[in-house]
């Protein structure tokens, strides 16, 4: 990816909404929550979570509280990409799910794009598990990834060509009867070592203790 030290990236970010009550119309991107914001890479050789030379990115938003976030990138020599609790971090706006496990969702790091293969190649991009201890109830915590056809961005005036990865990341307990699914769309910049694209869709969580759905969002690259 090419993570360039003190690098600045402009962003719009939207709210993608869930399906109402009839199930329809889920992942609408809601185009009256536009923000602007943006992120800047402040390491490029950080030691963190087992893994060296680990990029920092910071997520400038003043709307938050605290008014950033951070977020933390890896990639072996073989090219696979991986991003720390990628994807089961959406599992934690669920409350009621972290107080029934007792803490926030942690997996660490997910492989979420093989840089170097070729679209179509599937991987399993991280297994875990989480202990529901009011039930004693094991919650078993999978991601999948899948390299999709490259796309070309226009941002501002330029042409930038991405590569696609799609993960999916679903718990469930045994039998299914607590079933959660997340799928996010990301797209990468090689050569300017960027995200141009997130896309994460809706989350549900569906059974006879969880049955709650969250809104998604839409992280979309504007200026470089």
């Amino acid at each position: 990816m090419n993570f360039k030290l003190q690098l600045h990236s402009f962003y719009d970010l939207f709210v993608v909404d869930t399906a109402d009550a009839s199930g329809s119309n889920p992942d609408k991107i809601l185009t009256n929550t536009r923000k602007n914001f943006q992120e800047i890479i402040v390491d490029t050789g950080l030691t963190y979570m087992g893994k060296n030379h680990v990029a920092r990115v910071v997520f400038y938003d003043t709307t938050l509280t605290p008014p950033n976030e951070t977020y933390y990138f890896y990639q072996d020599p073989n090219g696979d990409l991986y991003r720390y609790n990628f994807g089961f971090n959406l599992l934690n706006q669920f409350t009621f799910l972290t107080q029934l496990i007792g803490s926030q969702v942690d997996v660490g790091w997910v492989l979420a794009a093989k840089m170097t293969s070729a679209e179509g190649t599937k991987w399993t991009a991280r297994t875990d598990s989480v202990l529901i201890q009011a039930y004693n109830t094991e919650v078993y915590l999978v991601s999948q990834g899948q390299m999709l056809a490259d796309t070309v961005f226009l941002v501002g005036a330029e042409s930038i060509k991405a590569r696609h990865s799609r993960n999916v990341v679903t718990a469930s307990t045994a039998g299914g009867a607590e079933t959660g699914n997340v799928v996010i769309d990301s797209y990468y910049s090689t050569d300017a070592g960027e995200i141009v694209e997130d896309f994460y869709r809706h989350v549900t969580l569906a059974g006879q203790l969880l049955n709650q759905q969250a809104q998604g969002k839409l992280k979309i690259m504007t200026q470089k």
